[in-house]
């Protein structure tokens, strides 16, 4: 059971007028980054490297002292991949906090605004 923070956005959305606005820049990054660190690899027919799989697919995983750097560069190379021309990566960190808990923490600067942001995620078994 993994646990976000805020619900999702979306980059636009109607006003209570029924126009068309657009939505919030940096909520949307946030809710992109939410999503590849939640798709595992193989979850995407056309893009079977996407995700860096931090769902179910983690929690089975033997829990041992190298598992936090397993996670930490698995999401390191996900987030470039995925969203290296619109983030840069300041800092990721993942902590195994109990049996079958993955905690996992990524603070990153928007490249076009240059607003810091940060996404932590616990994933439970």
């Amino acid at each position: 059971m993994t646990t976000p923070s805020q619900p999702a956005r979306h980059p636009y959305r109607l006003t209570p007028a029924r126009l068309l606005a657009t939505g919030d820049e940096a909520g949307h990054v946030a809710d992109m980054v939410r999503l590849v660190l939640l798709t595992g690899p193989w979850e995407r027919v056309h893009r079977p490297d996407f995700g860096a799989g931090l769902g179910s697919a983690t929690v089975f995983e033997p829990l041992g002292e190298a598992l936090p750097g397993i996670v930490e560069m698995r999401v390191r190379g996900s987030l470039e991949e995925a969203l290296g021309d619109r983030v840069e990566l300041l800092e990721v960190r993942a902590d195994a906090e109990a049996e079958a808990t993955i905690a996992a923490t990524v603070v990153y600067r928007l490249k076009a605004t240059g607003e810091t942001g940060s996404v932590a995620l616990r994933v439970e078994g």
